[in-house]
């Protein structure tokens, strides 16, 4: 799916219903690995984002469709919350004035009241002309400019680097709610290149064994779990191929209880 932000309107509750996405993650250290190694086919990791409505007070009582919005969000892992600065009189506020900290504060004491308790990222939507301003606020944030994300997502990404180079800006918001969402998470990420026919990015708790790995790449690599082979993203690259890797001795082997680390080339072996 193309990277994209949810509808955009200009009055509450645009999103009544819940918009579903699943964007893909962009990660340079898979397409360095299908460069180096000559694979073609990748598959980057996704994640899935659900666009909720947001809270009013009263929400918890079931006061501007609360109840429904509160369901969607005792079933999200984190929560992304989007927080309006940008001034624009065509477009309405729910209450009636921009004030940030306000609104922070009537949705966390609303999820307090449900009694939701989720890790949070705050989004602060700004106008494009404030992409490099700080605000003063008291809660951490980072910076997107939801206007900016829809034009963004019909270009190219060197049309989009451009861009973005032209604002002064590294990033697109999407790619940061995405990095800052897989901290929240504490996912890390590793690889697969599969018989160098294809290279594929998977997304992994902290801490899982080569054995809890394997069950999420494939259910048999579990039940004849023999060893895994694991090499460094940056070593694979450098190689140009896994053959060349392990003639270099980079690739080590590694038995089901070893801790998968962020960034390593994993290839099980498995009893058929």
């Amino acid at each position: 799916m193309k990277k994209q932000i949810a509808q955009v309107g200009e009055y509450p509750y645009t999103t009544i219903e819940p918009n579903v996405g699943v964007v893909e993650v962009f990660d340079e250290r898979l397409e360095k690995i299908s460069k180096a190694t000559k694979i073609e086919k990748i598959v980057p990791a996704a994640i899935k984002f659900i666009d909720i409505a947001g809270l009013i007070r009263g929400a918890h009582k079931g006061e501007g469709l609360g109840n429904q919005f509160l369901a969607k969000i005792r079933e999200v892992d984190v929560i992304v919350h989007v927080v309006r600065v940008f001034e624009n009189p065509n477009v309405e506020h729910v209450a009636g004035k921009i004030d940030p900290e306000a609104d922070v504060e009537i949705v966390n004491d609303e999820l307090f009241k449900a009694e939701i308790d989720k890790p949070a990222l705050y989004v602060l939507n700004v106008s494009e002309g404030n992409l490099n301003q700080d605000f003063d606020v008291a809660f951490p944030y980072i910076k997107v400019c939801a206007k900016l994300e829809a034009e963004l997502s019909e270009l190219s990404e060197k049309e989009q680097k451009a861009y973005l180079e032209e604002l002064g800006v590294e990033k697109t918001g999407l790619d940061q709610v995405i990095s800052e969402s897989f901290k929240l998470l504490d996912l890390i990420t590793f690889f697969t290149v599969a018989r160098g026919k294809q290279a594929q990015a998977w997304p992994i708790k902290t801490g899982k064994t080569a054995i809890e790995t394997a069950e999420i790449v494939h259910s048999d690599f579990v039940k004849g779990f023999i060893v895994a082979e694991i090499v460094g993203w940056q070593d694979l690259v450098d190689s140009g191929s896994w053959h060349n890797a392990k003639e270099k001795g980079l690739v080590k082997t590694a038995g089901r209880d070893e801790i998968i680390e962020d960034g390593q080339v994993v290839e099980f072996k498995f009893a058929q």
